[in-house]
């Protein structure tokens, strides 16, 4: 995929030389997809087989593991010396197994063993790009450092256009049957709780959130017009057992992320403006923090001008002029609203939270006068950022895997 102005998107390829070894993917069959298209291209695979079941390799590429996940790491170690493993590819650095084998990749390289790591996630800049880092993602991605560091990188002339995807994907069939299939298995994989590795409760949670989005679409629509029309601040909620909200902020949980929002506006004493919190859509039929809104909006007397939505585009919240700004802890929403030159301030550890993106007064202060993105800082961190981990693409759909994967013969 290239720009108007020929400007190549995903830049640093991921040259494969040896056989790869695949953990636990996204729900659905991606990983088997690339297994066959690194198996065409005669590059030897495997797949680790959890009582987790995921659909699309044949039986002679499964290497079955039952056992207690603490036992994973010394098993993965004879997997990775006795198959001649030279890459291992996960989705995301949570689940456990993929944390000891992150461990055990470093560990090894005293032993002069090399074994590449890469790891996969939804895109940072979404809606149309996938992640993919070496050594980890989110609040621990490669992507975390200074202000002097981006401001070194080159800067794009034009921004480039990535190309849009169909958003209905047949495959999809298989995320689905893969999570109800994994809804009834008692397999830990994760400390807590998190959608790999869902609930038979969770099942009920997703048809109530998809009926839900239509609800709060009509009883919504006519507040959500009002509000536009006054300036506000945008709050954005993220998914309640989120890893970068559990374990890369100092919150825990968001109801503790909304008492400090909350809080801090009412100290900022900006009557003249309102409180917009945005829930996540991939947590509508989970959670509700109505009430806990209300609550402490009472509590500090901030009440008529603080509000609560779901479904909602952001681009069009980002693009309204009466936007003054927007809070969060380390969404991915940070790197849209500093698209839009939106004045952000992160509460989390993140690649954006630096001198020049995310604001770095304290909260009271930053409602009283946020400060500007700084575009050409944004335009090179853009740049870095897309060009090294995004890739245009999805996981159910297109996905571009002879641009990524350079066989070397």
């Amino acid at each position: 995929m290239i720009s108007k102005d020929k400007t190549p998107l995903f830049t640093n390829k991921v040259f494969i030389e040896g056989n790869c070894l695949f953990l636990i993917g996204p729900i659905g069959t991606f990983f088997a997809r690339l297994s066959n298209y690194l198996e065409k291209n005669n590059v030897k695979t495997y797949k680790i087989s959890f009582p987790l079941y995921e659909y699309g390799f044949p039986k002679s590429k499964l290497i079955k593991f039952n056992q207690d996940i603490n036992l994973f790491k010394n098993y993965l170690k004879k997997i990775l010396i006795d198959k001649e493993i030279k890459h291992i590819f996960m989705y995301g650095n949570v689940l456990i197994p993929h944390r000891q084998a992150l461990t055990l990749v470093d560990e090894l390289k005293a032993e002069d063993i090399h074994v590449n790591t890469h790891i996969f996630e939804l895109g940072y800049l979404r809606p149309n790009f996938v992640t993919l880092e070496k050594k980890g993602i989110n609040y621990t991605s490669g992507f975390i450092k200074n202000r002097d560091f981006f401001m070194e990188q080159d800067s794009f002339k034009v921004f480039p256009i990535a190309k849009k995807h169909a958003r209905f994907r047949i495959r999809k069939i298989w995320k689905t049957i893969s999570f109800i299939n994994h809804s009834f298995k008692n397999y830990k994989i994760v400390e807590s709780e998190h959608k790999l590795q869902p609930k038979p409760v969770y099942i009920w949670f997703q048809i109530k959130g998809f009926f839900l989005k239509f609800f709060f679409f009509f009883s919504e629509f006519k507040l959500k017009k009002y509000l536009l029309a006054k300036k506000y601040f945008l709050v954005i909620l993220q998914v309640s057992t989120d890893s970068q909200l559990t374990e890369g902020s100092d919150f825990k949980d968001n109801k503790k992320f909304i008492y400090k929002v909350i809080k801090d506006f009412a100290e900022a004493n900006r009557n003249d403006i309102n409180l917009i919190f945005k829930h996540h859509p991939r947590d509508r039929g989970y959670t509700n923090y109505y009430n806990d809104i209300k609550k402490i909006s009472k509590e500090f007397g901030v009440y008529k001008n603080v509000f609560y939505i779901h479904d909602y585009y952001l681009s069009k919240l980002f693009q309204n002029s009466n936007c003054e700004g927007t809070i969060l802890i380390n969404s991915t929403v940070g790197y849209q609203s500093l698209y839009h030159s939106v004045p952000t301030k992160s509460l989390g550890i993140t690649p954006y939270n630096i001198k020049g993106l995310s604001d770095q007064k304290d909260l009271v202060s930053f409602f009283k006068n946020p400060s500007p993105v700084d575009k050409l800082l944004f335009n090179k961190f853009y740049k870095y950022i897309l060009e090294n981990s995004q890739i245009n693409g999805n996981f159910d759909g297109f996905f571009p895997f002879s641009n990524v994967f350079i066989i070397k013969k």
